[in-house]
């Protein structure tokens, strides 16, 4: 029996009406971005990661981390906040999320900005098998610091299956070599890198936008 096929008007209404996805797989992930007033000024607040853990240990961090079954992003972030900090969603005040970034190992982030008025740094108890310290840096260090950066270079790496025989020029195909810029902050003993250090610089442009049009 011949297979039916889809009208032009039946893949145009398919496509107007979806949202669009990254075509290779993905882990859905989210982190938060909490912010704090210190001394009337607003702070952003980071984690540094327990030196034990299999992924990435000891790295500077945001709360976050992969989806679980259902939930949506946001889901995501406001329960690794509580796992990771003991904040309730209920203590912050979500004031939106900022683009979210698709990584080479396949991780799509999605940040969101929240603020903490009910509680002060010195009161957070944070999870000690997750955290091994928190720390807040200002947003006028971000403004007044421009990152360094540095290239990350990936080469290619293939299993002992791979059909090289089927493509153009066979193990010489000239493959890219992905160049990743990865920036890095040094906040007092602190290294501020990598995927952090993208959000964190993105996300603070986003917040100076409307100050540098002036």
């Amino acid at each position: 029996m011949k297979q039916p096929i889809p009208s032009v008007q039946t893949i145009k209404t398919i496509l107007e009406n979806r949202i669009p996805q990254p075509i290779m797989q993905h882990i859905p992930s989210s982190v938060m971005l909490l912010l704090f007033s210190i001394e009337n000024e607003l702070h952003l607040l980071f984690t540094k990661r327990a030196e034990h853990l299999a992924h990435q240990p000891g790295d500077i961090s945001f709360p976050g981390g992969r989806k679980e079954k259902n939930e949506t992003p946001l889901e995501t972030a406001l329960r690794e906040t509580q796992e990771e900090l003991g904040i309730l969603p209920e203590q912050i005040t979500l004031l939106g999320k900022t683009d979210f970034m698709l990584t080479t190992s396949g991780a799509l982030i999605t940040p969101f900005v929240g603020y903490v008025s009910n509680i002060t740094i010195e009161e957070i108890s944070f999870n000690k098998d997750e955290v091994a310290e928190i720390f807040t840096v200002p947003l006028s260090f971000f403004r007044q610091t421009q990152p360094e950066v540095h290239f990350l270079y990936l080469s290619p790496f293939t299993e002992d299956t791979f059909p090289y025989d089927r493509i153009t020029g066979g193990k010489n195909y000239p493959f890219v070599r992905p160049k990743i810029p990865e920036l890095f902050y040094q906040y007092k003993q602190y290294t501020i890198w990598g995927i952090t250090a993208q959000i964190a610089h993105h996300a603070v442009c986003l917040f100076f936008q409307e100050e540098d049009k002036k």
